[in-house]
């Protein structure tokens, strides 16, 4: 399987949080947008607020066209209890009128690195576009130009190096990621068929826990990702759709916490898909890898007579297909994913 990991720039990044400096309230006064006077002013002081530019906007401030950028996605991490890192929603990023979190993209090299006016791009970069809620899905434009080779996915908090103030332990970045396309049999490498081998257009960052680095200012974990090629939905995997190896959507979907139940590929969760897991357990049927991936709604890893029933329960509207109460429909609308 390719991959890109995360590159580890341990110097870099202790830099890029040291220049960080504390403060729990944001002021329309730190950052000023380009179509007032084409200055890009922030603070260091503050969080992410909705005069912080969203990529787009900052790459044609800057002289850059969105016809020659590339267009790259993030899956916030679903919060889980048993992980305080995986918050990245809180009180300091989730803007008035809104009740999702802010995600922001800062690149090292490239158009944007430096504002028209020759100062700097203050941290926390500029504003990722909510592409998917329901799937947790964001999208940041980054110039296609070639020297952009690293993006960094951050909450828009600004948590400076004062681990006595609140602010502190409310921000989340991630390691560095390499979008910069690789020569063949180099370690790192773009998804197989990737459409343009210079870019990472069209492809998401994928949280991988397992790759962490401890920055050393702050003591705080950031961790790596995977790049995967981003299919829509929610869906993502190895391979693109004009690779040799892409066989579907379906088949080719990697999304753990993305759990169809079309156990068929009929394109409908159905009784048939409760039939279907029912019949490879009785062993009338041997489903192979691809069905199996569907055939775990109560999400344990294991297919049992468990998930043919959370179907049934699910298409009665007993409950919802994770299981919770009461139905709703809207609950179950990443089911109905296309293909």
């Amino acid at each position: 399987m390719k991959k890109i990991i995360c590159i580890l720039l341990a110097v870099i990044l202790a830099v890029s949080v040291a220049v960080l400096s504390v403060g729990a309230v944001n002021s329309k006064d730190d950052y000023s947008k380009m179509i007032t006077d084409g200055k890009y002013n922030p603070s260091d002081s503050y969080t992410v607020d909705e005069n912080v530019p969203t990529c787009e906007e900052a790459i044609v401030a800057c002289g850059g066209s969105l016809d020659e950028v590339q267009y790259i996605y993030f899956q916030l991490p679903e919060e889980d209890p048993s992980n305080p890192s995986s918050y990245w929603t809180n009180k300091f990023n989730t803007l008035p009128g809104t009740d999702y979190c802010q995600v922001c993209a800062y690149w090292w090299g490239g158009i944007g690195k430096e504002w028209p006016d020759g100062s700097g791009v203050k941290w926390v970069g500029y504003r990722a576009t909510l592409v998917d809620k329901a799937n947790r899905i964001y999208r940041a434009a980054l110039p296609g130009d070639g020297d952009t080779p690293l993006v960094v996915w951050n909450n828009g908090v600004n948590g400076g190096m004062d681990d006595t103030a609140e602010i502190f332990n409310y921000a989340r970045q991630m390691l560095d990621v390499n979008i910069e396309g690789c020569e063949p049999g180099d370690e790192v490498t773009l998804p197989e068929g990737t459409p343009d081998p210079d870019t990472a257009d069209g492809c998401i960052s994928i949280i991988d826990w397992s790759v962490s680095q401890q920055n050393a200012l702050t003591g705080f974990y950031n961790y790596g990702s995977n790049l995967y090629v981003y299919y829509g939905n929610g869906c993502y995997g190895n391979y693109f759709k004009g690779s040799d190896n892409f066989y579907s959507v379906a088949r080719n979907d990697l999304n753990p916490d993305h759990h169809q139940c079309d156990v068929d590929f009929s394109g409908a969760v159905e009784s048939a898909d409760a039939t279907a897991i029912q019949r490879h357990l009785a062993e009338k049927v041997v489903l192979d890898d691809a069905n199996l991936k569907l055939a775990d709604p109560d999400a344990d890893k294991v297919v049992s007579i468990m998930d043919a029933t959370r179907i049934q329960r699910y298409l009665a509207e007993i409950c919802n297909i994770d299981g919770s109460k009461p139905y709703s429909a809207e609950a179950n609308a990443y089911l109905n994913t296309v293909y």
